[in-house]
């Protein structure tokens, strides 16, 4: 169902609705998010790379398993690596520039970020051994979508096993009923926003006459995107850096594992040609300089921002020009 009017004045209405809905809804997530994290015992990192990275990966599990019950692989694969490469490329890329840092949980370079790109490479050499083979229909089938469902669940267990130390909340903390509504209601709404700000730019570029999987690498991939750029933003201006890093490197490891697990099982994903494999080596690509910068530095900087949005301006500009 798409909720775009086909009226100018009307989409411009709904896009800024969908706007305020994913503002506040993400900036009701965070905190609530922050307040049971106290609660529990739980460490905010944990919080965001499990709780907050699957809350914000919504519009991205709706539009894709959509999506694979329609039989559409190609429009897939560019929705989840171009959110991917959207996540830390512009996202963080963002994030950095305009909070000036980051700090980081130094169990997010050694655990978590190895998963990220063993996830995405090994979904790229599973693309590349059916790529251009004449008897090979499908690039990434059930038996792979299977194989990274079982991933998402031991990756979720393993994240399950890290506890903080429990700690009494302050006062005028937010109860526990009202942190957990907000938690339900935060998605909710990040969702519904997402979903009217995509509709109503997807009607627009296909008047414009793009093609189908430029528009799903790009246009859709940033709007499904944009909770996890209200969440990361919302929470650098906080000072919540460990919930605005683990949702975007949990959101990356979840389109992957949870997303893509997903709509394989039920439809087999095609390759889409030279453009998919491409994009997904961009993605990966991606993913290894944000390591990197982790691994050689305690923090990340500013200046590491503006190379993440050169980068996604770069792959914007060859997504135009060359993916066909």
């Amino acid at each position: 169902m798409t909720f775009a009017a086909g009226i100018w004045w009307a989409d411009l209405a709904l896009f800024i609705l969908g706007v305020s809905l994913l503002v506040k809804g993400s900036d009701w997530f965070v905190d609530a998010a922050a307040a049971l994290a106290r609660r529990v015992g739980v460490s905010e990192f944990v919080i965001g790379l499990t709780l907050v990275s699957i809350g914000t990966s919504l519009p991205e599990l709706a539009s894709s398993v959509c999506a694979a019950l329609q039989g559409a692989g190609t429009f897939i694969i560019g929705n989840i690596v171009g959110s991917n490469i959207a996540n830390i490329a512009l996202i963080l890329g963002a994030a950095l520039v305009l909070g000036g840092g980051m700090s980081f949980d130094r169990l997010c370079s050694r655990r978590d970020m190895p998963i990220l790109l063993a996830a995405g490479v090994l979904l790229a050499v599973w693309f590349f051994g059916a790529w251009d083979v004449p008897y090979a229909s499908y690039g990434f089938g059930r038996v792979g979508g299977a194989v990274f469902l079982i991933g998402c669940v031991l990756y979720t267990l393993l994240l399950c096993k890290q506890h903080g130390t429990a700690e009494d909340a302050p006062d005028g903390a937010m109860p526990v009923g009202r942190a957990g509504g907000l938690v339900v209601l935060g998605p909710v709404m990040i969702t519904a926003g997402a979903k009217l700000m995509v509709d109503t730019v997807v009607v627009t570029a296909q008047r414009w006459g793009v093609d189908p999987l430029v528009i799903a690498i790009t246009v859709v991939a940033v709007g499904t995107s944009l909770p996890e750029l209200a969440v990361t933003i919302s929470g650098v201006l906080k000072k919540r850096d460990d919930i605005a890093l683990g949702n975007i490197v949990g959101s990356g490891i979840y389109n992957l594992l949870l997303i893509i697990g997903c709509c394989a099982a039920i439809s087999p994903l095609g390759t889409g040609g030279q453009s998919s494999v491409a994009a997904l080596a961009i993605m990966n690509g991606v993913a290894l300089l944000l390591w990197l910068f982790m691994i050689f530095s305690r923090r990340l900087h500013r200046w590491q921002g503006w190379i993440f949005l050169l980068l996604y301006a770069g792959f914007v500009a060859w997504s135009v020009l060359f993916c066909r």
